[in-house]
């Protein structure tokens, strides 16, 4: 009689213990950055999500603020110096920056200079930092060339050309949330989520600095009147 009930109760436990184990949630989801922004925008949404319609993008696109720049009269050949403008042609300023610091081909600096120039003129206009911009447009066209004597033989002269071009870029404030919605993969929408979060700081951080610096032009105007 004691070994029957001994067994009932251990019966009793194991299928108390299975319905525990049942009513238990099995599946928990991946969480990576617990943040109210992430939930948004869908940064870490494993879910498919419908792509989005080329006129939703071009008007999204055309909303944000860009800035124009260009060099002239680069004496380079317009075929060369379009392999270095591809090479930063979409991608965000500090990263475009990076790659031109290393870049071994002999003019990168001069496409440097003109995308910080460029930036410098966003900065004044606007206060957007080189985190918040990217390249959205970035090629080299066909300059006036230098036309000179080529010596031939017999006494013979032909005509050659020292090539020269013009580059124009065009940056553009960056679209956070639809650059986190388009990303094809979790790492990118990390990656994009992440840049979106440094470009915040960089803003407020400038804002801050820029405000300082009126505080104290007020100040010291004001001091100076009395």
């Amino acid at each position: 009689m004691n070994n029957l009930n001994y067994v009932s109760s251990t019966r009793s436990q194991s299928t108390v213990a299975g319905t525990e184990a049942q009513a238990a949630p099995t599946l928990i989801a991946p969480q990576i950055i617990h943040t109210e922004d992430g939930r948004r925008f869908a940064a870490f949404d494993m879910q498919k999500h419908p792509k989005l319609k080329p006129h939703i993008v071009k008007r999204r696109l055309s909303r944000m603020r860009t800035y124009v720049g260009q060099e002239k009269n680069i004496r380079h050949s317009p075929w060369k110096l379009n392999r270095i403008c591809q090479l930063v042609s979409g991608l965000p300023l500090p990263e475009a920056l990076t790659q031109l610091e290393f870049c071994q081909k002999a003019k990168a600096p001069i496409v440097q200079k003109a995308l910080k120039r460029t930036a410098n003129r966003a900065d004044l206009k606007d206060s957007l930092q080189p985190s918040q911009l990217e390249v959205a447009e970035c090629f080299a066209t066909k300059g006036t060339p230098l036309k000179r004597i080529k010596p031939m033989g017999r006494g013979r002269s032909g005509r050659m050309e020292h090539k020269h071009s013009h580059i124009r870029l065009v940056l553009r404030e960056i679209d956070f949330k639809l650059r986190i919605y388009q990303a094809p993969s979790l790492n990118q929408k990390k990656k994009w989520f992440l840049l979106q979060q440094q470009a915040e700081r960089d803003g407020a951080r400038a804002t801050a600095e820029r405000e300082e610096v009126k505080r104290l032009e007020r100040e010291a105007f004001a001091s100076g009147k009395k």
